[in-house]
């Protein structure tokens, strides 16, 4: 049986630290690559920035610091510290905050990219993907 993994913030803050204006970093934690759950998670850092997606996966998305903002279809979804928002599949969105901003979200299945046929995405390091 797979025991608890932790993961540190302090492992990533560099990254957050030095994320210039219009920038985006996505820290996978729990992957196909090391769960055989059928979720997966991790934390993203927005800075004034806005990036479209058509998402592959449901996606649970809290709102940790800063405001986020996700627009889909042309309506814009809100929410701070605190706040958490359910996004499901198959939809063109754009993840987007006009400042500073750090979210953790929770995708299924946790092969999404695989999936989905994803080599790329915005803000994931290649050795993440």
């Amino acid at each position: 049986m797979a025991k608890p993994s932790v993961y540190r913030r302090a492992d990533i803050q560099h990254r957050k630290d030095s994320l210039p204006e219009g920038g985006t970093y996505i820290k996978p934690m729990v992957t196909a690559k090391n769960s055989e759950s059928t979720m997966a998670g991790g934390i993203n850092f927005l800075n004034k920035v806005s990036v479209p997606f058509d998402i592959p996966c449901d996606e649970l998305i809290f709102c940790y610091e800063g405001n986020f903002r996700l627009t889909c279809d042309g309506e814009s979804y809100e929410i701070g510290p605190g706040d958490m928002m359910f996004v499901p599949k198959g939809n063109h969105i754009a993840y987007e905050a006009d400042g500073e901003c750090t979210i953790f979200y929770a995708a299924y299945p946790v092969n999404w990219k695989q999936l989905a046929g994803l080599t790329e995405v915005p803000g994931i390091d290649p050795d993440d993907m």
